[in-house]
């Protein structure tokens, strides 16, 4: 090994300890934002009973049970970390890391059915007053869990345990035909939550520009643009943190390469950092939420239900 070989091997691995260090504080943030809106949901049972919220609730379960399950995971890096050479036991690796590629599936799938919904609130008002919105959400983490228990399986199958000398990130240890398959798959649901996305935000730009002549009290009004700063606030956020780095790696991987080795476990910093910008928006856009962090005394929920132009009912 040249000496030029051997500082490369020695920046990485720093590189690699720095990237440790900030998952697991954005890890312990995660855990705690998001177990704060594990608490709202039980102790307002206006929440609960809000089936349009249910999407929500279900993204927060999922980032804060990740945060805790990969922490094992992140821990064990650091401390097994070298600065010379890192070594780490592959089968070890290949098991704790599994929440990793099951919430990026179920975190992904979940804001497909939040842009969805959203989609239909506002193009297909009729359909979606129709829409049985708990069953709807139900079925979304189904298919959610399904498709993330699907991805920890195939990992499994395709990657046999292999000890990868100076890499720092499970990414390195799973086969190359898993990891085509984990960034395509992701890639194309990145652009699903695109497509959808932005549809839904050109048409809200529009259905305010009509709502003040629709007869609306100042209330509905407030409620209503209340609720979409909340849906549009989560999808911002899940296109920034999961979906553009979905896009990102799926082509990288096409064109041969692996961004894993460059700078460590970028995914889980992405996951976790969606999972807090998700949480800081649900608390900021919820009444109910900042009273309970102000301890005011507990009201009526009013500012998770809204009412959208034309009778239709948007609760986010």
């Amino acid at each position: 090994m040249t000496s030029n070989q051997f500082d490369m091997g020695t920046f990485s691995n720093e590189v690699y300890l720095g990237t440790y260090f900030l998952i697991l504080l954005l890890q312990v943030c995660c855990a705690g934002i998001n177990g704060f809106i594990i608490v709202l949901f039980v102790k307002l049972p206006a929440l609960r009973r809000n089936k349009h919220l249910r999407l929500v609730s279900y993204l927060s379960v999922g980032d804060c049970l990740t945060a805790i399950a990969e922490a094992p995971y992140i821990i064990y890096m650091i401390v097994n970390w070298n600065s010379v050479m890192l070594d780490f036991n592959p089968m070890y690796i290949l098991i704790s890391s599994v929440p990793l590629p099951m919430q990026l599936k179920i975190s992904a799938t979940i804001t497909i059915g939040i842009a969805l919904s959203r989609y239909l609130a506002v193009f297909f008002p009729t359909q979606f007053r129709k829409t049985e919105q708990s069953c709807f959400s139900e079925i979304v983490l189904a298919v959610a869990i399904l498709l993330g228990i699907f991805d920890a399986i195939l990992s499994f199958a395709l990657s046999p345990p292999i000890r990868m000398p100076n890499c720092g990130t499970s990414g390195c240890f799973v086969s190359d035909q898993f990891r085509y398959y984990w960034g395509i798959s992701n890639m194309v649901l990145g652009f699903i939550v695109i497509l959808l996305s932005v549809s839904f935000f050109f048409k809200i730009k529009a259905v305010k520009r009509k709502t003040p002549n629709m007869g609306n009290s100042k209330l509905q009004q407030h409620k209503f643009q209340q609720a979409n700063r909340t849906s549009t606030g989560i999808l911002v956020s899940s296109m920034l943190f999961l979906t553009t780095p979905s896009v990102c790696v799926g082509l990288v991987e096409l064109m041969g390469y692996s961004i894993f080795r460059l700078v460590g476990p970028f995914y889980s910093a992405s996951l976790m950092s969606s999972g807090i910008c998700n949480g800081i928006i649900f608390i900021g856009c919820n009444g109910d939420a900042r009273q309970l962090l102000g301890r005011k005394p507990k009201q009526t929920l009013t500012h998770t239900m809204s009412v959208a132009p034309k009778s239709v009912i948007i609760r986010y």
